[in-house]
């Protein structure tokens, strides 16, 4: 009894290290995108021919890049992390 009490385990750590690779591979993927977004989203701020352009042609991607949009994600990103903080440090009370 006390082989598979081991190998289960052992399955558990496994696919706990899985998830904790994806989901920094995500993480880093967020990241990522927040930082181009930023900097696509500063050079439309700053480019009057750009904010022209983006005007007449495609008018909704401008409110996207008006430089609240990365704030956005990243304190919606701060809010699921910490309540995936919180939920985690839950279940090792259990």
């Amino acid at each position: 009894m006390r082989k598979a009490h081991r190998g289960t385990r052992l399955t558990s750590n496994r696919k706990t290290r899985s998830v904790d690779t994806t989901l920094l591979i995500a993480f880093s993927q967020f990241v990522i995108i927040v930082l181009l977004l930023s900097g696509v989203s500063a050079e439309y701020q700053s480019n009057k021919y750009m904010q022209d352009w983006i005007t007449q042609n495609v008018w909704p991607v401008g409110y996207l890049l008006n430089g609240y949009l990365a704030s956005t994600l990243v304190g919606v990103a701060a809010v699921l992390l910490v309540q995936r903080w919180k939920s985690t440090g839950d279940l090792g009370k259990e």
